[in-house]
């Protein structure tokens, strides 16, 4: 299938070649030429409409859309260029301008616009941003480099023409609005294939389409030029970008999208550089040449200085929505940040702190231990029976009940207190301060978990064993066994296990064996 689109690409090419090739090369009559210049230009408009609206019908959605949009621009192009050969090659006689072609060739830009925008697509950078101000955005960028590239061909060119030309014409006016449409075009191209909106499955349409439409654009400007000097009659090899504009947007339409690949975090970073830079760029050529032309000529044009002046504003307005854009990016990636940090020291269900926080935790209050020798208490609470209601009631019931259950954990230790979600139906308590208090506060947990509680539709009785483990007292230490994180959690573990045996909903401080 490559290598058949590839002969079938080289065989459209060399078609055109060929034709322009035999329509300027002065071996056929002034008329033939002629008339073959424009068969081309019809045949070559018929056929892209064709092949649009043909394609069109295969896809679906903005695939779909795009191209039926570029099948109505290229029809009524080629019933513009029906009118034009009309005159110039049946009644031999020049086309009035304005004339009814004007509005067949103008309807292109009018659908190719839209047909562009459906190709933007949003980008996972700028999801968050919202489509207005990618709307805007893409506007600024588009205006910025249309502005440019019009001061560019003023400078160059184009002010020369309008200078001499009989400016005072509305034919005149006519013909200087097609460059200046083409320029709006192939801006929009050109901001596609470099911006972040142009993933790679989509340049090969957009590189043909963007040769199109600078092929038009190509023959508008000398059409517009022999306008304002007055010529009589376009030159057959002028015309070459006009019968190589529609082969070049057919084959656009008939080129499908390559295979995503996937990126790289730096190339997101690449082309929305790119795209930031491309309008400054152009601003830095534009000021370099008015700069030259200044100095040679000694004035500036007025029809430049207004432009530049506009384009400048739209650059300040773009980098403005740039700094909004970035400051919002960056708000987004720190509550994202905040948001990880969140959830990975947070149990999801319960909103207590998890076992990894638990951990961190844990080894910050025994380090606070071995420098300040201060009290700590660490409490190991376990659900009684809570298997059952799961078994019973059903999972989704069991979550509920430990969300409630876990609103009278918080209300029942001080603020002080760190509380932890260790597993399961099991949580941990860390809390600093002597025993004695310790103890209180875990005869208030007992109590605050003893009560019913809410599983489904039914009413279930729920409790609590707590063990408790002292850090480093001297009369629970033991020379064999150095305090660590394992050795109080086990302490803990076999302090709850001989309160549960003892009798459920009970306190037990570890060797101690006696029921607080």
């Amino acid at each position: 299938m490559t290598q058949f689109r590839a002969r079938r690409t080289w065989l459209v090419l060399g078609v055109v070649v060929a034709v322009i090739a035999l329509a300027g090369s002065g071996l056929l009559s002034p008329r033939t030429s002629v008339l073959v210049d424009d068969i081309a230009q019809i045949v070559g408009g018929a056929t892209a409409t064709a092949v649009c609206w043909w394609t069109s019908r295969r896809h679906h959605g903005v695939e779909r859309r795009w191209r039926t949009l570029m099948a109505l621009g290229m029809a009524g192009w080629t019933l513009g260029m029906f009118f034009w050969a009309f005159y110039r090659s049946v009644l031999h006689i020049p086309l009035p301008s304005p004339s009814i072609a004007d509005i067949g060739f103008f309807m292109f830009p009018v659908f190719a616009v839209p047909a562009l925008l459906s190709l933007v697509r949003q980008s996972p950078r700028r999801e968050a941003i919202g489509p207005i101000h990618l709307w805007l955005v893409l506007t600024l960028d588009g205006l910025v480099v249309v502005g440019g590239l019009f001061i560019l061909t003023w400078t160059t060119a184009l002010g020369a023409v309008v200078h001499t030309g009989p400016t005072g014409s509305l034919g005149f006016l006519v013909a200087v609005m097609y460059p200046i449409t083409d320029f709006v075009l192939i801006a929009m191209v050109l901001l596609m294939v470099i911006g972040p909106k142009a993933v790679a499955e989509i340049r090969v349409p957009l590189t043909f389409l963007g040769c199109g439409l600078v092929m038009l654009s190509l023959s508008d400007s000398v059409y517009a030029y022999l306008v304002a000097i007055g010529a009589e009659s376009m030159p057959t090899i002028a015309d070459a970008g006009f019968i190589a504009g529609p082969p070049l947007i057919a084959l656009a339409v008939l080129a499908e999208r390559a295979e995503p690949r996937p990126r790289t975090a730096l190339q997101p970073w690449r082309s929305d550089r790119t795209q930031l830079l491309l309008p400054y760029l152009l601003i830095a050529v534009i000021a370099t040449i008015v700069t030259v032309q200044a100095l040679i000529v000694g004035n500036l044009d007025a029809v430049v200085v207004i432009l530049g002046v506009v384009v400048l504003v739209l650059a300040l307005v773009r980098q403005i929505l740039t700094l909004l854009e970035n400051d919002a990016l960056l708000q987004q990636i720190s509550a994202a940040q905040d948001e990880l940090r969140y959830r990975a020291h947070h149990d999801p269900l319960t909103e207590l702190a998890n076992r990894a926080a638990f951990d961190e935790h844990f080894e910050s209050a025994i380090e606070n231990y071995r420098l300040t020798n201060s009290d700590w208490v660490l409490m190991l609470v376990d659900l009684d029976d809570f298997k059952q209601v799961n078994d019973r009631y059903g999972h989704p019931a069991g979550d509920r009940l430990l969300v409630a259950l876990t609103a009278r954990l918080r209300e029942a230790v001080p603020e002080s207190a760190f509380v932890a979600r260790f597993g399961g139906d099991e949580f941990t308590v860390l809390l600093q301060g002597p025993l004695d208090d310790a103890v209180v506060v875990a005869r208030r947990i007992v109590d605050a978990l003893s009560s019913d509680g809410i599983a489904g539709e039914k009413s279930v009785s729920v409790g609590a064993s707590v063990g408790v483990a002292v850090f480093g007292s001297a009369q629970f230490d033991s020379a064999d066994e150095p305090l660590s994180a394992h050795t109080l959690l086990r302490r803990a573990d076999a302090a709850m296990y001989e309160a549960k045996r003892s009798g459920k909903g009970a306190v037990v401080v570890y060797r101690d064996r006696r029921e607080a």
